[in-house]
C-alpha cells in the first residue's frame, strides 16, 4: 500500500507519539538515519523515548559502533524521559564513559534498562545507579561486581533479571531490601548467593532460577510461581515456599547425577522438596526427576499427597519413568488435567540406573515383570520413536496407565515429538477402548 495519498506523506503526518513508537522497533543508529528523510523528520529520532545501542549483531557479527558514536548521540538526544534503554558496551571503553552513559539514562528517569558488560565483568556501578526512583525493569548481563556501596533505593523496581553475575549474600540482601515493590526475580547462570532469603520481599511473586550452581537454600514465603531449571548440584533446600500455587522443576543435571546415585540422600532430598510443593495447583516436571522418584517408589519410600490440579511432564515413556509417575498420579487426588510431552529427553542412562538397583539389592526382573514390562528401556524408546505403529501402542499403554491411576482426571493431553500422522485414526479406533471412563477428554498433539 502506497504510504502517500494524493502527494501527502501519511506517515510524516502522524502524531509524534506514533512516530516514536515506530522508531522504538529499530536500533538507535538506524533511527538516526531517518533524519535525512525530510525536515519534519530531522529531530524525530532524538525525541524518541527509546534508546538501543548494541555493538553486536544479533547473529554475532560485530557492529561498527564506537564509544564516540554513543557519546555523540547522547549529546544530541532531547527526550526528557527514557522509557526503555538497551546498552551493550563496545570494546576499548573507559570506566568513566560507562558511568557517564548510565548516569545520563538514570537522570532521564529511565523505566526499562538493559546493560550488557561482555568485556567488562568487573565494572563497579556508581551510587546514582542504586538510587533510581523511576526504574521499573532492570536486566544486567556479565557483571561480577554487584556490590552496592550505599543503601539501595530502587523504589519503583518491579522486575530484576541477572545473567552470569556473581552475587554476594550481603549485596543481594541490600538490593532486595531497597526494592520494596519487586515482583519478579530471575537469576540465570549466576553464582551465589548461598542462601536466597526473600522473606523481607512481601511483593515478590515470581522467582526463576536457571543453571545456577547456588543457592543451596531458598526462603520465599511470598512467591506464587517458582521455576528451578538444570542445577548442576543436588536440588536446593526449599525452606519456606508456603504461598506457591505454580512450580516448574527441572533440577537435576544428568551428567553429574550418576556420581550421586550411590547416595540415598538424593531420593530423600527430592522427596523433601516435593513435600514443600504439596499445595501447588499447577506443577511441571522436566528431566530425570521422574527417574529419581521411580527409584524411591521401587524402594518403597512413602510419597507426600499433592493438591495439584494441572500436572505437566516432559519426559520419555520409559520403564524407569513410569513407576515414579504412577505414584505421583495416585497421590494427586485432585488432579484434573495431565499434560504429557513425550520425546527424546536427556536422562540418566539405563546402565547407571541398573547398576544402582543391583547395588541396592533390588531385583530388576521382579520390579518390571508385574506392571512396567510393557514400557521400553531408554534405548528401546530411542529405536522405536520413529516407528508409527510401535509409538501408537506405547501411547495407548501410557493412557491406560494414567486413567487407571487417576479417578478425578478430566483432560489428558499427550504430545509426541515425532509421530503425528494417522492421529485421527488412532483417536477413532483406539481411544474408545482405553477405558470405560468416558469422562476423560483425550487430546493428541505434537
Amino acid at each position: 500500500m502506497d504510504p502517500s495519498v494524493d502527494g501527502v506523506d501519511m506517515i510524516s503526518s502522524m502524531p509524534p507519539e506514533i512516530l516514536h513508537h515506530i522508531l522504538s522497533f529499530i536500533r538507535t543508529q538506524y533511527a538516526i538515519r531517518t533524519s535525512v528523510l525530510s525536515r519534519g523528520w530531522r529531530h524525530v529520532w532524538c525525541e524518541t523515548p527509546f534508546l538501543d545501542f548494541d555493538c553486536f549483531h544479533r547473529y554475532g557479527i560485530r557492529r561498527q559502533l564506537t564509544a564516540q558514536d554513543i557519546s555523540q548521540t547522547l549529546i544530541l538526544y532531547r527526550a526528557p524521559k527514557i522509557t526503555s534503554c538497551h546498552l551493550r558496551m563496545p570494546r576499548n571503553l573507559r570506566e568513566h564513559e560507562m558511568n557517564s552513559w548510565i548516569e545520563f539514562v538514570v537522570s532521564r528517569n529511565v523505566e526499562k534498562l538493559s546493560l550488557f558488560f561482555d568485556c567488562y565483568p568487573n565494572h563497579v556501578f556508581e551510587k546514582i545507579f542504586y538510587l533510581s526512583s523511576s526504574l521499573k525493569q532492570l536486566c544486567i548481563w556479565h557483571c561480577d561486581m554487584m556490590i552496592p556501596g550505599c543503601t539501595v533505593s530502587l523504589k519503583s523496581l518491579r522486575k530484576l533479571k541477572l545473567w552470569d553475575c556473581h552475587l554476594y549474600d550481603e549485596s543481594v540482601a541490600n538490593i532486595l531490601s531497597g526494592s520494596p515493590v519487586l515482583e519478579t526475580l530471575r537469576l540465570d547462570y549466576c553464582t551465589g548467593p548461598q542462601r536466597l532469603d526473600l522473606s523481607k520481599s512481601p511483593s515478590l511473586r515470581r522467582l526463576k532460577i536457571l543453571w545456577c550452581p547456588g543457592p543451596t537454600e531458598i526462603v520465599a514465603p511470598h512467591v506464587h510461581y517458582l521455576s528451578l531449571s538444570n542445577s548442576s548440584e543436588p536440588p536446593p533446600t526449599l525452606v519456606d515456599v508456603s504461598s506457591l500455587t505454580e512450580a516448574s522443576i527441572d533440577i537435576i543435571d544428568s551428567v553429574n547425577l550418576c556420581r550421586l546415585l550411590n547416595a540415598d540422600f538424593l531420593q530423600t532430598m527430592v522427596l523433601k522438596m516435593l513435600a514443600k510443593l504439596q499445595n501447588v495447583k499447577r506443577l511441571t516436571f522436566t528431566g530425570p526427576i521422574l527417574e529419581i522418584l521411580s527409584l524411591a517408589e521401587l524402594h518403597g519410600v512413602p510419597f507426600p499427597t499433592f493438591k495439584v490440579e494441572t500436572l505437566t511432564v516432559e519426559t520419555n515413556f520409559t520403564r524407569y519413568v513410569i513407576p515414579g509417575l504412577a505414584r505421583l498420579l495416585q497421590n494427586s487426588p485432585e488432579l484434573k488435567m495431565l499434560i504429557a510431552h513425550a520425546g527424546y529427553q536427556v536422562g540418566i542412562q539405563d546402565r547407571d540406573l541398573d547398576r544402582y538397583m543391583d547395588s541396592e539389592g533390588l531385583n530388576r526382573d521382579e520390579c518390571w515383570r508385574s506392571k512396567y514390562e510393557v514400557f521400553p528401556t531408554s534405548l528401546e524408546f530411542c529405536r522405536m520413536i520413529r516407528c508409527k505403529d510401535e509409538m501408537w501402542k506405547l501411547m495407548a499403554s501410557f493412557m491406560e496407565m494414567v486413567i487407571r491411576n487417576v479417578k478425578t482426571l478430566e483432560t489428558l493431553v499427550v504430545g509426541l515429538e515425532y509421530v503425528v500422522s494417522d492421529a485421527r485414526w488412532f483417536g477413532l479406533q483406539m481411544i474408545p477402548t482405553l477405558s470405560n471412563n468416558n469422562n476423560v477428554s483425550i487430546v493428541l498433539k505434537r
